[in-house]
């Protein structure tokens, strides 16, 4: 299970860092061609948002991973019952809010490829930009199960 889980956050990782390399490399070549070259790349914008949304979504998967996401401690002087029925229900919320955000989003992709939407500027179907919200909800679900897992049975 290490072997996966490591070899499922170097993916996550690798892919995240690329996406904002790209990113960050778009947008500079999309500000040396309009103000120094006067001669904007048409594709530029569309681009830089997909792999920007990209960064953003495998972004929020390793946040999942590695815990960072906002926490509230308004009860951490709570009893312990308290704290543990809270745990649970942040538990349950939070997996419900991933399958859904997983499921609905294949669903956006698959009506997107089958009504063949397309960017403006680019030959691309635009289900390939929302495709970020179901890999990413997979990992996110991963990260999640694996937590539930540990929390369950001490593994």
């Amino acid at each position: 299970m290490k072997k996966l889980d490591y070899f499922v956050g170097k993916i996550l990782e690798y892919l995240t860092t690329l996406c904002l390399i790209v990113t960050v490399v778009i947008t500079l070549l999309q500000v040396i061609f309009r103000y120094v070259l006067e001669s904007p790349l048409t594709w530029s914008q569309e681009i830089l948002m997909m792999f920007f949304v990209y960064s953003i979504f495998f972004g929020s998967a390793l946040a999942t991973r590695n815990g960072d996401h906002l926490e509230v401690d308004l009860l951490d002087n709570a009893s312990e019952w308290v704290k543990r029925f809270t745990e649970v229900l942040r538990f349950v919320v939070v997996g419900i809010m991933i399958v859904l955000l997983t499921v609905y989003g294949f669903m956006l992709v698959r009506d997107n490829f089958v009504s063949g939407q397309m960017m403006a500027t680019v030959e691309m179907q635009k289900a390939y930009v929302y495709l970020a919200l179901p890999i990413s909800g997979l990992f996110m679900l991963y990260y999640h199960m694996k937590k539930v897992i540990e929390k369950c049975f001490g593994s």
